[in-house]
């Protein structure tokens, strides 16, 4: 066996490092501290070191143990297995009659590939010391699994194309278009009037892509405070300004990296920020404030707005080159007054949701009421008939049918009107039976006659869809 001398080895592990007082004194108390004992043995597994520690409680007196046989001493110790198969023992157990049992590591020695020994040291005491140490990282664990959760959830998108809901042409036309968009990676611009589900498009085209397991970052464009855009969007270092976390923190555009940014209503933001936003869309790069250095970036931008971005840019109130910059691919969401085939569709689904939400049973919709429904202009879309549906929830009392007297005021004279009609016209069965018909021609002709797609975009079984169909004479 090589021999080596002992303080040159100790140069050999330090490597660049020299050995210096405090590195001899970190050794010794190594060998000798009160925490952790220590136990080494040679390649015949006699003992050459125990501490003062593991003498003490082997009542052993200083030295009498070196060059014997570690079994001898330590009965239970396991360091001759380590020295005969090689391999480390990491955090097991030692289990000992005459007191609570240890969490010890062993390690072989070896040099120039030959077995020069072994040692072991004792890591915890005792179990309860393991189970401390357990809590502790099951508490950290717990913390570690809920921020990630906070996180995934804040920064999440849960809908998809499933959940846009529809049989009209117009609608049909437009997911399909979002469906190719999707598709690319190009920013995409939605247009359209409040509550007809801007937001819903933009999940749905950040779930379809590529991107759609890394975040999707919301951004409320009106509710940002001015005072604070600029941070918020882009994010600043530490000692920026007055009151900025000590940490610094990162914009909107970083936490989306790799994923979709969503401004919602981007026609409230001010020109200053205007400027600095073309500029990351471009380049795709942002700069914290207080910061010189340009950060590069990957994400995906959908922008959505209620209003006319080129008549705000002809107002002065919009950049034209941010327009432009935006307006490459567009989606325009119809309102709900151009697609009244579609009411029923939302009318019933909202139903479903408003009787799981109260633990109701609400069975139906008169049909005069969903004639109503279908005369009406509906300013605030799809959101406001989720809304008159909840309305007309709490009119009811104990009906389980929602009428046309349960329906908000501001339907009274769509009741009157259809009322009026109702006498001079067609029977009402005959009037919704061509309603429901169409409906129902409209969707097989989108989904090229099929029946499972067709029933589920109306909402109904397929059972009843193929009764409608004999009803109709359809096929």
């Amino acid at each position: 066996m090589e021999t080596h001398d002992p303080t040159e080895v100790i140069r050999e592990g330090l490597g660049d490092y020299p050995l210096t007082p405090v590195i001899a004194e970190a050794i010794k108390f190594i060998l000798n501290n009160g925490y952790e004992s220590m136990v080494v043995v040679n390649h015949r597994g006699e003992i050459e070191f125990i501490d003062k520690l593991t003498e003490k409680l082997f009542n052993l007196s200083h030295g009498e143990s070196k060059g014997k046989k570690v079994k001898e001493v330590l009965p239970h110790s396991e360091l001759p297995e380590v020295l005969a198969t090689g391999k480390p023992h990491i955090g097991r157990v030692l289990k000992r009659r005459d007191r609570p049992g240890s969490i010890v590591s062993r390690f072989p020695l070896v040099n120039n590939g030959e077995s020069v020994g072994a040692f072991g040291r004792v890591i915890l005491y005792s179990l309860e010391e393991l189970e401390r140490v357990r809590e502790e990282a099951r508490r950290y664990k717990e913390d570690l699994l809920n921020a990630e959760k906070k996180i995934k959830t804040e920064y999440e998108a849960t809908y998809t194309f499933d959940h846009i809901l529809g049989v009209s042409d117009k609608i049909a036309e437009q997911k399909e278009l979002a469906k190719r968009m999707a598709r690319t990676h190009g920013d995409v611009l939605i247009q359209g009037e409040s509550g007809t589900g801007k937001e819903l498009f933009a999940q749905a085209i950040h779930n379809e892509g590529k991107q759609r397991f890394d975040p999707f970052v919301r951004i409320n464009c009106p509710a940002i405070p001015l005072e604070i855009a600029e941070s918020e969007l882009f994010g600043y270092e530490k000692g920026a300004f007055t009151g900025a976390k000590q940490e610094g923190k990162p914009g909107k555009f970083e936490l989306a990296e790799g994923g979709t940014v969503f401004l919602d209503e981007i026609g409230a933001l001010p020109l200053s920020i205007q400027a600095k936003l073309l500029r990351v869309i471009q380049e795709r790069e942002t700069e914290r404030l207080g910061s010189k250095k340009p950060l590069k970036l990957n994400f995906r931008l959908i922008t959505a707005t209620n209003v006319d971005l080129r008549k705000l840019a002809e107002e002065g109130k919009f950049r034209f080159d941010l327009f432009f910059r935006l307006s490459k691919a567009v989606l325009t969401i119809p309102p709900l007054r151009e697609r009244p085939e579609d009411i029923p569709i939302y009318v019933f689904h909202f139903l479903k949701i408003l009787n799981k939400s109260f633990g109701t049973q609400i069975k139906a919709i008169s049909k005069e009421a969903l004639d109503t429904f279908a005369r009406y202009s509906w300013p605030g879309n799809v959101r406001e008939l989720s809304n008159v549906l909840e309305q007309s929830f709490y009119n009811m009392g104990a009906a389980d049918i929602i009428t046309a007297s349960h329906l908000p005021k501001q339907f009274e004279n769509s009741i009157h009107s259809f009322r009026q009609l109702q006498e001079t016209e067609r029977p009402l069965r005959e009037i919704v039976g061509d309603i429901e018909r169409d409906n129902i021609l409209t969707a097989l002709k989108r989904f090229s006659g099929n029946k499972r797609e067709t029933a589920r975009h109306l909402g109904i079984q397929r059972s009843t869809l193929y009764l409608r169909l004999k009803k109709y004479g359809l096929k």
